[in-house]
């Protein structure tokens, strides 16, 4: 099954693939493109009340709301609000190993695993390692710019 195609602008953001001819999106199927989704995508907010700086309430995905298994995205936002420090990094690496656990559990992956260091003052490094069921691995990598998370 296909997702919409991403692709890094030189900036390190994400932004939708187009057929520059045709004027159409364009779709894929990458690993990348899928923890790419499942990271950046905010998933339905589970602490209602509880989040600070998070207006307007996130809502998810539409989508979601038609199935009660369903959940695309991730919680990686819940950990925007803290001070870059350690604990927050170890913070982030769960909350990325939980918006992968699907890959696993549908067999896309072997494992999944992810690790975040604090890298300067306000830049946080995220490696993520994708083991695939073949044995061979894959990886990539993040930087995650702190101060662009302030009242997300």
């Amino acid at each position: 099954m296909s997702d919409l195609a991403l692709y890094r602008r030189s900036s390190g953001d994400f932004d939708l693939a187009f057929d520059e001819v045709k004027g159409d999106l364009l779709t894929s199927d990458s690993l990348e493109n899928a923890v790419v989704i499942s990271i950046g995508t905010y998933a339905r907010e589970r602490k209602l009340g509880k989040v600070a700086n998070l207006k307007p309430v996130i809502g998810g995905w539409w989508g979601d709301a038609l199935s009660e298994k369903g959940n695309l995205g991730g919680y990686l936002y819940e950990a925007f609000p803290g001070k870059l420090t350690e604990v927050t990094a170890r913070s982030v690496e769960n909350l990325v190993n939980e918006s992968l656990a699907w890959m696993v559990e549908d067999g896309v992956a072997k494992s999944v695993g992810c690790k975040a260091e604090v890298a300067a003052e306000e830049t946080m490094n995220v490696t993520i390692t994708i083991g695939r069921p073949d044995g061979s691995d894959d990886a990539y990598a993040y930087e995650i710019k702190w101060m662009a998370t302030d009242g997300i």
